[in-house]
């Protein structure tokens, strides 16, 4: 029963996956295509690899591509002026936290020294409990 039960489902596979390679070749038949493959005789002159490219000598300037390039330039120009400055604004933090460090430092050192200030006075030794 197992091997009837693979049998049919190997066969139907194929039979779906032959279908679906058909409708496909199919397609390819009908698109257009963009690109074409050289043919032995085209592969073998240098020239079909080495062809120059021709370009339009220039664009209108009031064409959507020169706006949209300006655009783009505008953009990048005011993003480079926003990374400076906030270039700028780190480097005063920067400077005010080198600042704050320092006189943290100055502050620790002046805590451990007790210029001027009265000697502590020696205090005998009690031995027991209060009052006694």
């Amino acid at each position: 029963m197992k091997r009837k039960l693979v049998l049919i489902s190997t066969v139907g596979l194929l039979l779906g996956f032959g279908s679906a390679w058909a409708q496909v070749e199919a397609n390819d038949e009908d698109a257009e295509a963009t690109i074409r493959l050289m043919g032995h005789a085209e592969a073998a002159l240098p020239t079909a690899v080495t062809d120059d490219i021709a370009l339009p000598d220039s664009v209108p300037e009031d064409s959507a591509a020169v706006t949209h390039a300006q655009r783009g330039i505008d953009e990048a120009n005011e993003n480079r002026a926003r990374r400076e400055v906030g270039l700028a604004t780190a480097e005063q933090a920067r400077e005010r936290g080198a600042g704050m460090a320092e006189a943290a430092m100055e502050n620790r050192e002046a805590r451990g020294r007790s210029q001027g200030l009265p000697e502590r006075p020696d205090v005998p030794e009690r031995k027991g409990p209060p009052g006694t």
